[in-house]
Formats: C-alpha cells, structure tokens, sequence
C-alpha cells in the first residue's frame, strides 16, 4: 500500500515504513491509496494533487490525535472504527 503523509510528520513516516508501507510525500510522485495528513494545520493544502489520487477512492486520514495503531487500523479496514 503507497501512503502519501505530509513531510512534517517525520515520525509518523518512520514508523509506517517500519511496518513495511511505501510512504511518499508529494502526491506528485505517484498515485497513493491513502492521504494523512494533519487537516487542523492545512495539511491537504501542502499537497500538491495532480492527477495522481486512486480511481477506488483515496482514503483521507486526519492524524489529529491518533496513535500509529489507530492510523493502521483505519488504513487496513477503510474504518474509523473507535476501537481504542
């Protein structure tokens, strides 16, 4: 699964590619099947998006206060389940 994350959140990046995702940070790159990014701070506006969202629908993920469990849990099961 490709994730595009906003730059500033480094540890956010590391942890989900310690868990074996491919993490980008511009959508530019290449199409991603989730966003996360921090909405609050105008995360979705730091990113350029160019064509380059999945054509089944790209999951967007607020990190807000979430953990890195919750943040895998909502990208493994398309959910916002409140499980925590």
């Amino acid at each position: 699964m490709t994730i595009c994350v906003s730059e500033e959140l480094k540890y956010i990046i590391q942890e989900l590619k310690k868990r074996g995702y491919k993490v980008i940070t511009s959508l530019d790159d290449e199409p991603c099947e989730a966003v996360i990014c921090d909405l609050k701070n105008g995360g979705l506006s730091k990113l350029s998006m160019k064509n380059t969202l999945n054509r089944d629908g790209t999951l967007i993920v607020d990190i807000g206060y979430k953990t890195i469990d919750e943040i895998e849990y909502i990208l493994n099961n398309r959910t916002y389940s409140s499980i925590f």
